[in-house]
């Protein structure tokens, strides 16, 4: 998705503090421990999905992303919820329906997930490389989201099944956990 001028920290912020751990570190120790430190552009809801997440490389942290929003086994209704939203996008391209579709959270699935999944697997080196189909979801999905005021936040939460994005850095390797 367009970054809107937002750019991570690679690796994230609170990892650097865990890593400094209260006490001064110098640069060199920080690029030996996690390489080169970067700004990456990200989208508000790539950048929810990531946390504090530290991932060696843009396939592991892509791979992080996308897992928000894969089908969850535990809820046997996901599987419907996201051939709903495959349906909602096909009739969108065919005309049939307005950009309405886009208050699903289940359409928002299928796009993150086609273009995360497409550039984990390789089979797209960069959005150019997405189908046509692609482009036009994820340019109206954009649009959609900057409409309204904190709609991208909200619309994390309704992808990935959360109440509420307070987790507890202990809560990054199960956050659906915390609901238990």
């Amino acid at each position: 998705m367009p970054n809107d001028g937002k750019f991570d920290h690679q690796p994230p912020v609170y990892i650097l503090h865990r890593f400094a751990n209260g006490g001064l570190v110098t640069k060199k120790q920080i690029q030996e421990h996690f390489g080169q430190c970067k700004l990456v552009p990200c989208c508000t809801i790539c950048n929810m999905g990531l946390g504090a997440y530290h991932g060696l490389s843009d396939t592991e942290r892509r791979a992080e992303i996308v897992n928000w929003f894969l089908e969850d086994e535990r809820f046997p209704e996901d599987k419907l919820v996201l051939a709903l939203g495959c349906r909602l996008i096909e009739e969108r391209l065919q005309g049939k329906r307005d950009n309405e579709i886009y208050e699903f959270p289940g359409v928002g699935r299928i796009i993150y997930t086609n273009a995360l999944m497409g550039l984990i697997d390789g089979d797209f080196r960069g959005p150019e490389d997405f189908p046509d189909w692609l482009k036009l979801a994820q340019s109206e999905l954009a649009d959609w989201l900057r409409a309204a005021p904190k709609r991208k936040a909200r619309y994390f939460l309704d992808m990935a099944n959360l109440e509420s994005y307070e987790l507890l850095p202990h809560a990054r390797s199960d956050p659906r956990g915390q609901f238990e």
